[in-house]
């Protein structure tokens, strides 16, 4: 169970399993001796600090999974013509799926695991005040403001941090309470989910029954009350595309990468021309920064879908079978979105390392820019202007888009249909334009990681992206004059109408 690190000169040991057999005084066994497993040598611990209380539960980390939800919250609003929406990006919001399994090779570690659950679910529980030893009181409750907040910081290496770079990563014994605070998520835990296995059995003690392996379930919600304001985990890159001043940058895999004037990320490239030696690529870029933020991979695709769809406003009629579309309605545009899943595997640690980058760019391409403190920064929080052939074009920091580009799959009409020279300039020129809803990473721990110097770098990761255009002037159908048809027009920029999505002449009907 969780121990008070001022006790053990603020260090914090696991659970002892180092132990021998006891008995009560008519002989009957009361404590199951038992041998060591190592894991007092071993660096493979997830830690779980309260913050207030500063206790800490820490666990063998056989982590099952460990999924990052990116989330931010969007108003999609209609325009007059109802033939567009106007997407806006408000605040943002992380959160951490973790799931972990824990064994028990004795009836020693299995009691002491049940005393672990314990521990974290009294450590989630509100708190109204503690001791507070400079007085005579017995108990300091926390004056005019209610319930103290259970905030925790969870540390596993670079899998589960704050974003900070370590050059260690302590064994148990010497693990400080000051380093979890340090490198930990600072996040809530609303719920601590226990499930024994009933299929792996149990231990019997006492005439009581103690779990071999104990499966726990975990949402880590990111929250920053308690985290100085120029250290958060992560924060949108700024208007002009650099990292903001409150961001540690390297969240969530503490991959350190320089920040270069142009600092887009590629997979199997040429630094000096920024051509993509592959002639496949999935590529997505900021819009409009300054500093160039772009990142592609290659395209493991799992699944992909493009929906198109109308809103139809039907009358109400009760008399017949069958909708009735209301004649003073018209039909309008309702969503034009692509859900893609790309599989991100590594060959070698290189690999894995810059595809830990990229999602770490990709992130922070994700959240609206922060509000702009240094003279270098254009505009306000709401828009930020840019010079263009001589005239101030104004762009939107609350609904910034996504250049997004995939031979075959997402490419303006009217592109070039030869792909063997994939430039950055060119896949941004025959980019589509869109808003990116969501975004969540998973990592393949069935898979492994690499590890160099305590860092783990997973071998097989995976991202679930939900892009939306928000008008009408991509895909057009007909007008139909006498016994003529004429593909209605649409913006020159976007190219030729016949020609999207698929960018390819094919048949059409009629």
């Amino acid at each position: 169970m969780a121990l008070k690190p001022k006790k053990f000169k603020n260090k914090y040991h696991l659970s002892d399993t180092i132990l021998t057999r006891a008995f009560d005084n008519d002989g009957a066994e009361t404590f199951r001796g038992s041998g060591t497993d190592y894991s007092e040598k071993d660096d493979s611990i997830i830690y779980i600090a309260n913050v207030p209380l500063k206790r800490v539960v820490s666990l063998k980390a056989f982590i099952e999974t460990a999924k990052y939800n990116i989330a931010k919250t969007v108003e999609l609003s209609e325009e007059q013509d109802k033939n567009s929406k106007v997407f806006t990006t408000l605040d943002g919001d992380l959160d951490i799926d973790v799931t972990i399994n824990i064994p028990a090779h004795s009836t020693n570690e299995a009691r002491n695991n049940l005393a672990k659950i314990e521990e974290l679910q009294r450590l989630i529980s509100p708190n109204s005040g503690y001791i507070d030893p400079t007085s005579n009181a017995t108990l300091f409750v926390d004056k005019g403001l209610g319930v103290i907040p259970p905030v925790f910081r969870v540390w596993f290496k670079n899998i589960i941090c704050s974003g900070k770079p370590y050059s260690t990563y302590s064994t148990p014994p010497m693990m400080e309470f000051s380093s979890i605070m340090k490198h930990g998520f600072p996040c809530v835990i609303d719920s601590v989910v226990y499930e024994p296995d009933l299929s792996a059995g149990f231990l019997e003690l006492g005439n009581f029954l103690y779990p071999k392996v104990i499966k726990l379930t975990l949402k880590l919600t990111m929250e920053t009350s308690q985290v100085n304001i120029r250290e958060l985990p992560i924060e949108g890159f700024t208007p002009i595309g650099n990292y903001s001043p409150f961001d540690n940058k390297y969240f969530p895999f503490a991959v350190r990468w320089s920040d270069r004037k142009d600092s887009g990320m590629e997979m199997l490239n040429d630094p000096t021309t920024r051509k993509v030696v592959e002639n496949t690529s999935f590529f997505m870029a900021l819009e409009g920064t300054k500093t160039k933020r772009w990142v592609t991979f290659k395209p493991f695709l799992e699944s992909f879908t493009r929906e198109h769809g109308t809103n139809v406003t039907y009358a109400n009629s009760k008399e017949r079978v069958g909708k009735l579309i209301a004649s003073d309605q018209s039909v309008t545009f309702k969503n034009l979105s692509y859900k893609f899943k790309l599989s991100i595997p590594a060959a070698d640690l290189g690999e894995a390392q810059v595809n830990c980058a990229k999602i770490q760019f990709l992130m922070r391409m994700f959240y609206r820019p922060p509000q702009p403190l240094d003279t270098q920064e254009i505009g306000s929080l709401h828009s930020a202007s840019k010079r263009e052939r001589g005239k101030r074009e104004y762009i939107s920091l609350s609904n910034r888009r996504i250049k997004v580009y995939s031979p075959s799959f997402v490419e303006k009409a009217g592109s070039s249909v030869k792909h063997d020279n994939l430039t950055f300039d060119f896949m941004y020129k025959n980019a589509v334009p869109m808003f990116l809803n969501s975004l969540s990473v998973d990592i393949d721990f069935e898979a492994g990681f690499f590890e160099d110097g305590g860092h783990l770098y997973p071998k097989a990761m995976s991202i679930d992206l939900d892009f939306i255009y928000d008008s009408n002037d991509l895909i057009k159908t007909y007008t139909l004059e006498g016994s003529t048809y004429r593909m209605q027009a649409k913006p020159p920029d976007l190219g030729p109408a016949h020609l999207f999505p698929f960018n390819r002449r094919t048949v059409k009907l009629g």
